[in-house]
């Protein structure tokens, strides 16, 4: 059977900590809020700039990869305003630091990252709507740090 899980049961936290080393160890001796009411969470994926020339000889366009880049993504919720890991996304938003993340999968694996949080805006509804919001940060130019499952 193939290794592959879901995001379901996943935990989301956020620390306001900046880890002593970027490795798995500096990560998990920080102090981490939960957020709590997360729907979803967007991608996170390291993206390259395209950088290419033409040449006469052999009428070619050549590619090499240039600078990295990770995109903006979401954290979706549900606005609960008596969570401290949707407060601390809110001061987050305030902050120029970049802010810790942890997110621990149902089967165990753990990714850590740094990332800014460029705005938590509150969406709009009708009387039939859960009040939800959503949290864009980008994630540091570092790679994820993944953590195996033991």
């Amino acid at each position: 059977m193939a290794d592959v899980i879901t995001y379901g049961g996943a935990v989301f936290s956020l620390s306001a900590g900046v880890p002593a080393t970027y490795t798995s160890a500096g990560f998990a001796a920080l102090t981490y809020t939960q957020i709590g009411e997360l729907m979803s969470f967007g991608d996170r994926c390291q993206t390259f700039e395209d950088v290419n020339y033409n040449t006469i000889g052999d009428r070619a366009t050549k590619h090499l990869k240039g600078t990295t880049d990770q995109p903006e993504t979401e954290i979706e919720m549900a606005i609960d305003r008596n969570d401290a890991g949707q407060l601390l996304l809110k001061v987050a938003k305030g902050s120029d630091a970049e802010y810790s993340f942890k997110v621990v999968y149902s089967n165990g694996e753990i990714d850590y990252f740094q990332a800014l949080v460029y705005s938590f805006v509150t969406v709009g509804g009708d009387a039939n709507t859960v009040r939800t919001g959503t949290a864009s940060v980008r994630i540091n130019f570092q790679d994820v740090i993944e953590v195996p499952f033991p």
